[in-house]
């Protein structure tokens, strides 16, 4: 799929050839003839953490009580849920109760580039986690959808995963959504109402403890952040100053990424947008992986009105030894362009005692010629990130000899045919056909 406009709607056509990623896990709601279903499957690395169920038969006695997600629904004591269930049972109007109070969560864009991928039914479960979402001080909050697919079908299944997914990659402000595993449930009745259709509910099953503590640190962050950028720029100006400034700010989270790469890493806020612009939850401030070094970068454009998203994938200085990735998508002027903040951030280190010490200090020194370094993956089309080969521009020649900090690299983006089984939408990236807004641009 290749577009120049940054939105990938296309008549909303249903996304089709998704592997199944979530497991069924229903719980009888005793005296209703309700079922809650998919307390949700299992764990899907970073971006899918659900709560793992196995027994389809599960009562609400069986789940463990450590779970807040009894308080969501599963315990026939709560009269909240069975009165909002009743009330669809007998046929009466559902009624949504949303949050009254202002959200923390501060985002231009209600919706973004991976809403516009979804079908219709996935975008109506999109905008309900998003609403139970903007409080999560409490479990009480519910937005019903409409839909005549069967929920226990895979193929709502692959809706709920899809919409969820396009939610946490269009709102790196909502990090705590996929923080801890069963944060959220859906309900159903146990068959659809006179027409054929269905009314789910979607419910939090746990609450957000440290939302005001958190999201207060985040937000004064990112005000911060913006305290010398003048937002009246024209955008490109911006992506480059927000680029620079988040280079400089954040430090690579070298051990968490050693941890994942051994497969023994839970979750951390490195991953997000609070590690890049408060801390990692070892409380190490502005340190983060790949992911939350895009998702930093997302949020800010996003803060300057900027349409931007994450593209997923492996990277490495050749196809064998590519390991899992994540970088950005910027829209400029109706263009697409690729960014790498992660690689930008060029750490170099030279031994004093090195010949060529001198040299290398003199080239790093250089303004434009070390700013090229440092963005040397900056707004690129796709074709020149999928394999980038420095040219002689990117190597510091002088009369005692030359200097050079690149070699070869490969972006491969997640394809519908070859993605992380824990990733179910991001193949859907747009191409980057961008070429006015290179790193050259603004010095010619």
């Amino acid at each position: 799929m290749k577009t120049n406009k940054c939105s990938c709607r296309a008549g909303k056509k249903r996304i089709a050839g998704i592997v199944v990623l979530l497991l069924a896990g229903s719980v009888l709601l005793e005296g209703c003839g309700w079922e809650q279903i998919r307390q949700v499957g299992r764990e899907i690395a970073e971006y899918l953490p659900f709560l793992e169920t196995e027994d389809e038969s599960l009562t609400a006695e069986s789940i463990p009580a450590d779970k807040e997600a009894t308080e969501g629904g599963a315990d026939e004591e709560d009269t909240s849920l069975q009165f909002s269930l009743f009330d669809v049972i007998k046929g009466e109007k559902y009624q949504d109760n949303l949050p009254q109070t202002e959200s923390l969560f501060r985002n231009p864009f209600r919706t973004g580039y991976y809403y516009t991928c979804l079908n219709e039914e996935e975008a109506a479960i999109y905008d309900a986690l998003l609403a139970i979402t903007d409080d999560p001080t409490s479990t009480e909050y519910r937005k019903g959808i409409k839909t005549s697919q069967d929920p226990q079908s895979d193929v709502f299944t692959d809706e709920v995963s899809r919409a969820y997914q396009a939610m946490i990659f269009d709102h790196p402000e909502r990090f705590w959504f996929r923080k801890e595993s069963g944060i959220f449930g859906y309900y159903y009745p146990a068959v659809p109402n006179w027409n054929g259709e269905y009314t789910v509910e979607f419910r939090l099953t746990e609450i957000y403890t440290d939302y005001v503590t958190e999201m207060n640190r985040f937000n004064e962050a990112v005000d911060l952040f913006f305290a010398d950028i003048d937002l009246t720029q024209s955008q490109p100006v911006l992506a480059l100053q927000i680029h620079d400034k988040l280079v400089d700010m954040v430090t690579y989270d070298g051990s968490l990424a050693d941890t994942f790469l051994g497969n023994g890493s839970g979750f951390d806020y490195g991953y997000t947008a609070y590690g890049a612009l408060v801390e990692n939850s070892r409380g190490e401030a502005h340190t983060a992986v790949c992911d939350g070094y895009s998702y930093a970068y997302e949020y800010l454009l996003q803060q300057a009105g900027i349409m931007a998203t994450r593209v997923g994938g492996r990277a490495g200085d050749s196809v064998e030894t590519a390991y899992p990735h994540s970088w950005n998508l910027v829209c400029l002027d109706g263009a697409w362009y690729e960014t790498d903040v992660t690689w930008d951030d060029r750490e170099v280190s030279v031994d004093p005692g090195d010949p060529a010490y001198d040299l290398y200090m003199e080239a790093m020194q250089d303004p434009y010629y070390w700013g090229k370094i440092r963005h040397h993956l900056f707004q690129l089309t796709t074709s020149e990130m999928a394999y980038f080969e420095p040219d002689d521009s990117y190597t510091y020649y002088t009369a005692n000899g030359y200097a050079s900090f690149l070699g070869t690299s490969v972006h491969i983006r997640d394809t519908a045919e070859n993605h992380e089984e824990k990733d179910v939408l991001s193949w859907l990236a747009p191409y980057a056909e961008g070429t006015t807004y290179t790193y050259d641009f603004y010095y010619e």
